[in-house]
């Protein structure tokens, strides 16, 4: 997905999920986060934002002390911390030099691609903070989600950070499961402590998890219960795969 269209999702999602936090009470609980109230939330996507914009000025991960002084009301907050990532974005372009956690890609254009997705997953968050059912997602942007989930989340992710995820891959050695989304599949691997992912529905899958774009990634990111979508073939083995998630991203 292109840099104009990463953007205009960002700040759509975005109000999206300040109107959603602005409807719930401050200390409500989120569901999927529930050590966070909707307070916390919208903190926590303002820290996200300051981390970034630092990222890419500093060039360099940023150090403990990276917060912005910001004033105002936490809504007020988060409205300038878009305001700021979103103009170092348009300033820098796509290509422009940033440090992120991501060895391969060291650009402006991978926190476009990740401040996407994370306020896409924050707004759902926020949603169900209020009590509201989750909206819509653009299968575009899902399927964005799903592909960045599984090729560098969970791919790279299980061997950059190998000595982190040692336990939960050994613990799920041979786990294979299948995911479809319309005529689109993967097939997710765990072999000798690595995780592979394959396009196509490999026929020795243990399970088989299916559901519109955006169901897929809301599994993918435990935002929906394991069992909720439709599971062909051995559950508990889909479970596992979502359990095994969590120890990746949250």
């Amino acid at each position: 997905m292109d840099f104009p269209a990463l953007r205009a999702h960002l700040t759509a999602e975005a109000a999206r999920l300040q109107a959603a936090a602005a409807a719930a009470a401050p200390e409500s609980t989120v569901p999927t986060c529930p050590a966070w109230t909707a307070a916390d939330l919208l903190d926590h996507v303002t820290e996200t934002y300051d981390h970034k914009i630092q990222s890419m000025r500093l060039l360099k991960a940023p150090g403990e002390d990276f917060r912005i002084d910001r004033h105002g009301s936490p809504v007020e907050q988060f409205d300038t911390a878009l305001a700021d990532l979103l103009h170092e974005f348009d300033e820098r372009g796509p290509d422009s030099l940033a440090y992120t956690w991501y060895g391969p890609d060291q650009t402006v254009g991978f926190w476009i691609r990740r401040m996407a997705q994370e306020t896409l997953i924050h707004r759902t968050d926020a949603e169900l903070a209020a009590g509201r059912p989750i909206s819509p997602i653009d299968r575009a942007l899902a399927l964005d989600g799903i592909d960045e989930m599984l090729t560098i989340i969970l791919k790279w992710g299980s061997r950059a950070y190998r000595d982190w995820v040692a336990a939960p891959l050994a613990d799920n050695d041979g786990l294979t499961v299948a995911l479809t989304t319309g005529p689109q599949s993967w097939t997710v691997r765990i072999t000798a402590g690595t995780i592979s992912v394959s396009e196509g529905a490999a026929p020795d899958a243990q399970a088989h998890v299916r559901g519109d774009a955006g169901e897929i990634l809301l599994w993918l990111w435990r935002r929906v219960p394991a069992l909720t979508l439709d599971i062909g073939g051995d559950k508990d083995a889909a479970v596992a795969l979502y359990d095994l998630i969590g120890a990746f991203a949250q």
